[in-house]
């Protein structure tokens, strides 16, 4: 065998010449050079999507070992059945049947939530009053005395912010779109009044002989929710008397 068949002992080169063992030793550094740019691009590419991917199954299956802990939580439970709780009666059920298993840990986030309630409790009786839940009612969601409810009433007034609105000659209660036009307002105090209540008692003060042939919007907001007509907690309207 010459020299120029013998293409292991050549360079790194592909060469030029026509002998078989030149071709396919040519054919090889070519390969080899494919395989070096694929290692230098492509190769870093497939390895850096690799980890992209393993990073992200590895999230996905954190995320879902937190979601099944979770999800057999004494928590969870709760608040799955409360979801699914209708009545009063319902909900006390549901609770003596989650507290009576209650570990430790949950047991102490329920206990706090609890003391933050007892602080927050004329809060929650007056915005519930506002909306027009009884005093009964009130007291037997919340496991209180119809007399305690009263007294939370009475103790802490809310502020009523009202507008009376006219709606202007010509148009009809079926219009798709009612100008109302704001002609009065004000601030009071209401103590164990609804805002249905206080809107009721605004209009019949102030409907006088002139706004009773007209159409009269009186609504009321707690101070600090309105003024759109939308987020009012009490509406109540006079159609016009011939």
């Amino acid at each position: 065998m010459n020299a120029t068949d013998r293409p292991d002992e050549q360079g790194d080169e592909p060469t030029v010449g026509g002998t078989g063992a030149t071709r396919d030793h040519n054919r090889r550094r070519l390969a080899a050079r494919r395989i070096e740019v694929e290692e230098t691009a492509v190769g870093r590419f497939n390895r850096q999507l690799l980890t992209l991917i393993a990073e992200f199954e590895e999230q996905r299956e954190a995320e879902r070992r937190q979601f099944e802990a979770a999800e057999g939580t004494a928590l969870h439970m709760l608040a799955e059945g409360f979801s699914r709780a209708t009545s009063t009666e319902k909900r006390h059920d549901l609770a003596e049947q989650i507290g009576s298993s209650l570990p430790i840990a949950e047991a102490g986030v329920i206990r706090r939530a609890a003391k933050a309630l007892e602080t927050a409790m004329p809060g929650v009786v007056v915005d519930a009053r506002v909306d027009g839940w009884t005093a009964k009612e009130i007291a037997d969601e919340l496991d209180l005395t119809s007399s305690y409810v009263y007294r939370l009433l009475r103790a802490h007034p809310w502020e009523a912010q009202w507008a009376l609105y006219v709606m202007p000659d010509g148009w009809t209660s079926d219009s798709d779109d009612e100008p109302w036009q704001r002609v009065a307002d004000g601030i009071e105090e209401s103590a164990g009044e609804t805002a249905d209540e206080v809107a009721r008692r605004i209009l019949d003060e102030r409907l006088d002989n002139d706004l009773t042939t007209k159409r009269v919007r009186v609504a009321v907001w707690r101070t600090g929710d309105g003024p759109d007509l939308g987020d009012a907690r009490g509406d109540v309207e006079h159609e016009p008397t011939e």
